[in-house]
């Protein structure tokens, strides 16, 4: 839902996630997430629910008359996503995600909206002997965080003042600077190789074109055994990065993560197999930073 809203298409039945980040580990920064996706009928495509809230921890309040004040104050930044997807087609799956924005501070906040557009594609590729019911060959398109201008208001702009030509001091009303939300623009390609019936190596690469910070090229590999057992390592590309006059970026490139999905229930009726229907799933990740002790996100997934 986050990085291509056209996945959740391939949702069935129901399926819930929650996640923890410790957002560059020392900075006293986390995340904490939720997506819900439900499938309407066989072929009504999916409905999906998101919501993220960042914990920024304590903020000094100083001001110029009392630099050394000992008051703390909090920042709220919340987003909130309803998601539609559908599969059109054999290979074609397409959805689009409307995100409500929230920050604020004491006394004064902004709201805004934007929309995600993604589309993916997915075929076979593959010689003798590769079975050909699995498409391993996956190109994905995400347009993210389209939409209008983003502006703070509230009692916390007020200021005393005089007005020109007067010697009365009143409230004025300040005006905070408008500002754009980041959108970016994702392009990735991913092949599958299938090395024996329980055995999958994927590579993958992502194009990613932001609007107000630098391009960055991902890359990642991936092994699945009997898609249960996965891990995985790869690499962002920040582009000016390499050098600390010039970086952008406290993340220095460096990923990693493990997944564990364990089936439970009954078996699925509708595969003709003995696989089960539902499945708990604990996934972790890690990306290197430069200061601080990395990015670490920890989830469960829930499928119904």
């Amino acid at each position: 839902m986050n990085s291509n809203i056209g996945g959740l298409a391939y949702v069935r039945g129901t399926e819930v996630l929650f996640s923890s980040t410790n957002w560059m580990s020392g900075t006293d920064i986390h995340v904490s997430s939720f997506g819900l996706g439900q499938q309407l009928g066989k072929n009504g495509g999916v409905l999906g629910l998101s919501a993220t809230s960042w914990n920024l921890g304590d903020f000094k309040q100083t001001t110029v008359d009392n630099p050394d004040q000992d008051i703390n104050f909090r920042a709220t930044l919340l987003n909130f996503g309803l998601s539609y997807a559908k599969v059109f087609s054999e290979r074609i799956t397409g959805g689009i995600t409307l995100r409500y924005v929230s920050q604020s501070v004491p006394n004064a906040s902004a709201s805004g909206v934007a929309f995600d557009g993604a589309v993916q594609y997915q075929a076979h590729i593959g010689g003798p002997g590769v079975d050909p019911d699995r498409k391993n060959f996956k190109v994905g398109v995400a347009l993210r965080n389209v939409g209008p201008e983003m502006q703070y208001s509230g009692d916390g702009l007020t200021y005393r003042g005089r007005i020109e030509g007067g010697n009365v001091d009143a409230s004025v009303q300040g005006q905070a600077a408008s500002f754009e939300i980041p959108t970016s623009l994702n392009i990735g390609v991913q092949y599958d190789y299938f090395a024996a019936e329980d055995h999958r190596i994927s590579i993958a690469s992502t194009f990613v074109s932001n609007t107000f910070t630098n391009d960055q090229i991902q890359g990642g590999l991936e092994y699945a055994f009997m898609e249960r057992f996965m891990v995985r390592g790869g690499y962002d590309y920040i582009k000016g990065n390499e050098q600390a006059s010039t970086r952008s970026s406290a993340h220095t490139g460096l990923t990693a993560g493990a997944s564990v999905e364990v089936p439970f229930g009954k078996a699925d009726a509708d595969s003709g197999t003995d696989e089960k229907k539902h499945r708990f799933g604990v996934d972790y990740s890690f990306r290197s930073t430069n200061p601080w002790n990395g990015t670490h996100s920890i989830g469960i997934r829930l499928v119904l």
